[in-house]
């Protein structure tokens, strides 16, 4: 006896399965390749500084506790500012306790104390003197950060190795690891003079022209100036005329970490021509396409950031698994995603690293041959990317 409401037949099955988990690997990716990089992102170690007195008291013990731990300088009848403020520095760094947590350098009536590690904070305070010959309330400038966690299935951008290691330095990609890019544009001609470019920016190239050689060299670039901005999309690039008599149009990105070109052209006249110059990069320091390491990774062994929560992430100063070359699954961001959609990464500070398919405030455009979207399970809220060619 059989019952066939048991079975599940071909036509009860979902259209689509799940695909996996957030920074996990496609099932069948070929061949994945990855990168170790570590979670630098906004790493601080504090800062502390503290305000010596211009005149010192005679035969007074000065001293600056550092986590309970004290270092001493005992004034004598001519010691100066000065003296007493390298005196700590020195006495700082001869007291094993307190050297291993903060150095002490002095300068200009400020003594600034510097945490040894990334995220270490530390209770300062001080004593000795009578009066106004005592030191200032330490004033923490810089607080300890172990920096911004990495969530799995985020974009992540490197601009360089951890020092003395072969290991890159990474992050999560925000505006202000960037500088925009320029491109400056210098003109001569006269009154025979036609203008005429074009701008390569978000996969796509747009043409600028119809402006001729207009009373002066400010006038014509500010005309210039004008009709590139007239064919420019919002969150692109942005030109301007410098105004100063020397005949210059420099062109912006609009969005820290885009990356463009442009042509320009001067016809018309033997003494028409333009000069071109890559003011601002392209570098690892304008261009998120250049810093791009790829996606972070899934990893079974990275814990949730909050205790019972679904929330793993890479902590500062942790070693960051990064697909560089695979399929990976991603956050759809509730988007319409079709297979070989363009891909955006943004660089805002809510977002960070987050993946869309359309252009945008603080998005930049990463080209096909370093990413594409591919499919889609929006039942699940998840998507696939492909990076690096695959």
């Amino acid at each position: 006896m059989s019952d066939a409401s048991f079975h599940t037949r071909l036509g009860d099955a979902r259209a689509a399965l799940p695909i996996g988990l957030i920074g996990a690997l496609l099932l069948g990716s070929y061949h994945p390749r990855s990168d170790t990089v570590v979670n630098a992102t906004g790493q601080a170690a504090q800062v502390t500084t503290i305000a010596v007195p211009a005149s010192v008291d005679n035969s007074t013990v000065y001293s600056v506790i550092i986590d309970g731990v004290t270092s001493s300088y005992t004034s004598d009848a001519s010691a100066t500012q000065a003296e007493l403020g390298a005196g700590i520095a020195a006495a700082l760094a001869a007291e094993p306790g307190a050297r291993g947590q903060m150095t002490g350098a002095y300068s200009g009536g400020t003594l600034t104390l510097t945490g040894t590690y990334a995220g270490v904070a530390h209770t300062v305070t001080v004593s000795g003197g009578t009066g106004s010959n005592v030191f200032g309330t330490p004033s923490t400038t810089t607080s300890a950060s172990m920096g911004t966690s990495v969530p799995f299935g985020v974009a992540v951008q490197s601009q360089g190795y951890v020092s003395g290691t072969g290991v890159k330095s990474g992050s999560s990609p925000i505006t202000t690891a960037f500088t925009a890019q320029v491109i400056s544009f210098t003109f001569a001609g006269n009154t025979a003079s036609y203008y005429s470019g074009t701008v390569s920016i978000n996969g796509r190239v747009y043409a600028w022209s119809g402006v001729v050689w207009d009373t002066n060299l400010d006038t014509t670039c500010t005309a210039i100036a004008a009709a590139i901005n007239a064919v420019m999309p919002t969150e692109t690039v942005i030109a301007a005329s410098v105004g100063s008599g020397g005949g210059v149009v420099t062109l912006t990105a609009e969005v820290e970490g885009a990356e463009f070109d442009a042509t320009a052209a001067a016809v018309g006249h033997a003494d028409a021509e333009q000069t071109k110059a890559y003011t601002t990069g392209p570098s690892i320091s304008t261009s998120l396409v250049r810093a791009l390491v790829g996606v972070s990774a899934r990893k079974a062994s990275i814990e949730n950031a909050t205790l019972g929560g679904d929330d793993p992430t890479y902590i500062g100063n942790s070693a960051m698994e990064v697909w560089t070359k695979a399929e990976v699954v991603v956050s759809d961001r509730s988007l319409t995603i079709a297979y070989g959609d363009p891909v955006y990464v943004s660089v805002a500070s809510a977002t960070r690293g987050y993946l869309y398919n359309a252009a945008g405030t603080d998005r930049v455009y990463i080209p096909p041959e370093k990413m594409r979207w591919g499919r889609q399970v929006s039942a699940d809220g998840i998507a696939s990317i492909l990076i690096g060619g695959v």
